[in-house]
């Protein structure tokens, strides 16, 4: 499947279009509801979920998509394939800090070749292909971004999945105590920035969670692995992701 400007500037554009509705049930009153697993869901999860995934549909000819909210089955032998979660850090979103947003990955061959992020109420905008990842200004103009090496790190943690043992042995792993506490996959777009140089993450997630970070991560040069150092790929069984490390260092 060919990914080039002219469909990165459209399916950008689905992508802000999902995150304007999102915005606008983010004003106002909105339910929640709980699924299986008991984790939350929304109307916005929902709503972003049908515009991507009907956006898609427009720009690609019969795109194999699966997404965090309802699409994860007949889940056999597949090597390209795009993930969608429409609304990553729906805790966020309920608590109303901003720190959410949405997220689309293309998988090739079982690795990530494109990913964009956008956080709504932040207004920032990542895209990551092939070797290179873009921070789009007002959603016109692509600026490459080329983070710099630092000597001492700063650790970025998940607002909503870190206990205070856990951040102890990771100062104590990574040898700082600089560490910011950051909602969603914004955390994969600080280290891409190099706001931060090293995102460890304890648990289960999912390929929807990863995906898109993970291309971008790879755009500047860095790595999304497992803690032994085996790179993540996708396609897993019930999209299962264990516990990794996003770095650039």
């Amino acid at each position: 499947m060919e990914i080039n400007k002219n469909k990165i500037l459209k399916i950008c554009n689905v992508v802000w279009s999902a995150g304007e509705r999102i915005k606008s049930i983010y004003s106002k009153k909105f339910k929640i509801f709980k699924k299986k697993d008991f984790t939350p869901v929304t109307t916005a999860d929902l709503e972003s979920e049908r515009i991507i995934i009907e956006g898609l549909e427009k720009i690609f000819n019969k795109p194999k998509i699966f997404s965090e909210e309802t699409n994860f089955k007949n889940q056999k032998s597949i090597k390209n394939f795009w993930l969608v979660d429409p609304l990553d850090g729906t805790k966020e979103f309920i608590k109303k800090n901003g720190e959410f947003t949405v997220n689309v990955a293309f998988i090739k061959n079982k690795k990530p070749f494109f990913g964009i992020i956008y956080a709504p109420i932040l207004k920032k905008t990542y895209v990551g292909i092939k070797n290179k990842t873009y921070k789009v200004i007002n959603k016109k103009s692509f600026r490459e971004i080329t983070p710099k090496k630092k000597i001492n790190k700063t650790i970025i943690i998940s607002r909503s999945h870190s206990s205070k043992k856990d951040i102890h042995k990771l100062k104590k792993k990574y040898n700082t105590n600089k560490v910011l506490f950051l909602g969603s996959s914004l955390k994969f777009c600080y280290i891409a920035e190099g706001i931060a140089q090293v995102y460890p993450r304890i648990g289960t997630t999912y390929e929807w969670d990863t995906a898109a970070g993970h291309a971008i991560i790879n755009g500047v040069g860095g790595k999304v692995e497992s803690f032994k150092g085996k790179e993540m790929s996708y396609g897993k069984k019930n999209f299962k992701n264990n516990s990794f490390v996003a770095r650039f260092f």
